[in-house]
Parts: structure tokens; sequence; C-alpha cells
């Protein structure tokens, strides 16, 4: 029987590959190899084949509701005048005035600067990574308000009388710009959230208060009579269609970066 020297385990330790020989110093220059491997922006991964079913389903409600109101011609469903006349009922100066100052919460103005922010401080990484991430963000949004405004100019809808206005409006009606944008923005920032928020009950909040958000923005455009109600209904189908379907296409990557981010540098 051959019994094993010192010898032979010298030569055992040689035999281990150099990878694993020299490991980094610290996360900092593990984290340098990886911007410089792999420098995609660092959006958490997603459950593709369900926002693919979401953004399918989201989409098609959206043409259907399209196709409806332009059938229509100038004629206005049933639904929005008997909503649109309830509103005029029941609003006061104090409701009012809350749907007045919910209104900035959708304007373009205000939350793609912010989406910009947002994104950069909710991604991991090195700040030329952050940046990537916020920059991708907000071209995603801003690329969907400018679609959404195309449809509007195409469909051309008229908006409520100006008689029941309580807030500035322009433009075609559906669908709606604000509500657009603030579920745009809303999407947005809880997509790269979710790199910080951990799973279960936390990130089902966080998707929720997206959600509250963008449907408190479109309650302030009915509120103030400046738009149908299957307008806003309009911008909330197509802000999801369009931010879903991009994060079931988009390839992006989670945390922590791929093998070839974390191989070991060789030993000198």
């Amino acid at each position: 029987m051959h019994r094993r020297t010192p010898a032979d385990e010298h030569s055992v330790e040689d035999a281990q590959p150099v990878e694993s020989a020299a490991p980094f110093a610290d996360d900092g220059a593990r984290q340098d190899l990886a911007d410089a491997v792999d420098p995609i922006p660092v959006l958490p991964r997603t459950a593709r084949k369900t926002d693919a079913f979401i953004s399918a389903s989201c989409g098609l409600a959206f043409a259907v509701v399209a196709t409806w109101i332009t059938r229509g011609g100038h004629a206005v469903p049933a639904i929005d005048r008997h909503i649109h006349a309830w509103v005029l009922a029941h609003r006061g100066s104090w409701n009012v005035d809350i749907a007045r100052t919910a209104r900035w919460g959708g304007m373009s103005e205000v939350v793609l600067p912010a989406l910009l922010v947002i994104g950069m401080a909710a991604t991991k990484g090195r700040m030329a990574a952050r940046l990537t991430s916020g920059l991708a963000l907000t071209v995603i949004a801003s690329a969907g308000i400018y679609v959404e405004t195309q449809v509007n100019a195409l469909i051309d809808r008229g908006r409520p009388p100006v008689a029941d206005w309580a807030g500035a409006a322009g433009g075609p009606s559906f669908p709606s710009g604000h509500t657009t944008a603030a579920t745009l923005f809303a999407l947005c920032c809880a997509w790269a959230l979710m790199a910080r928020v951990p799973a279960g009950w936390a990130r089902r909040a966080m998707w929720a208060a997206a959600a509250l958000y963008a449907v408190v923005i479109g309650w302030s455009r009915i509120w103030l009579g400046v738009h149908w109600p299957t307008d806003v209904l309009g911008g909330l189908l197509f802000s999801v269609a369009w931010v879903v379907g991009i994060m079931a296409a988009l390839p992006v990557r989670a945390w922590p970066p791929g093998p070839l981010a974390w191989r070991r540098l060789p030993a000198q």
C-alpha cells in the first residue's frame, strides 16, 4: 500500500486551480472587475413569462378601449358621462385643491428628473453603472411618454366641456398624459427599487404603493374634470403594457455578476 508523503501533499496543492489561489483583497477590487467585464445596467431580473402575459393583456385591453372610443366618434360613452356628472356633483373646494396638488406628480418635467435620481440611488454598483441604469429608466419612461403623445394626437378625442374644468389642460383627451407619465414613473421606480427591497411583503407593498400613486394621479384628472374616466383607464393600461413589456424583453441581469466578473487573477 502506498502511503502519502509530505511531497505528495505538496503536489496535490499545486494541482489546485490557479483561480482559487489568489482571492481578492476586498469587495472593492471585485466590484472594479465586475464593472469592467459587465457594464450592463444593474436592474433586477423579473419573471419574464409573467411580465410578457401582463404586458400582452394590458396592451390588448388598451387596443380594445381605444378602438371602442374611436369608433364612437364624438359620442361620449354612457359610463364616462355618468361618472363625470357624479364628480361634478360631489367635488368641493378642499378636494379640488388636493387634486390640483396631485397633478404635479404626473408632469413629465417633474417625474423624469426624479426617475433619474431614484434609478441611480436604487441601483447597486459603481457610479458609472448607477448613472447608466438611471438613464436607461429615464429613456424607457421618456419613450413611453413620446409614444403616448403620438397615440393621443392620432385618436384626437375631445375633452369634457371647458366649463367643467377645475384645472389647466390642453391637447386631445385619450389617453391621459398625466396618468401615463405618473404610471411610467411609478413602475420604473418600483422596478429599480427591487434591488433594495427584499422579496415578500415588503416588495408587494412597494408595488402596491406604485399602483396607488398612479391611481391617485389618474383620479386627480377625473376630479378636475379635464379627462373622461376612460382616458385615465387608457393611460394606465398603456403604461403597464409599455414598462412591463420592456421588463420582459430587456436583457438585464441579476446581481451579483456572472462567473467572468468573479474570476480571480492568477498569482504572480
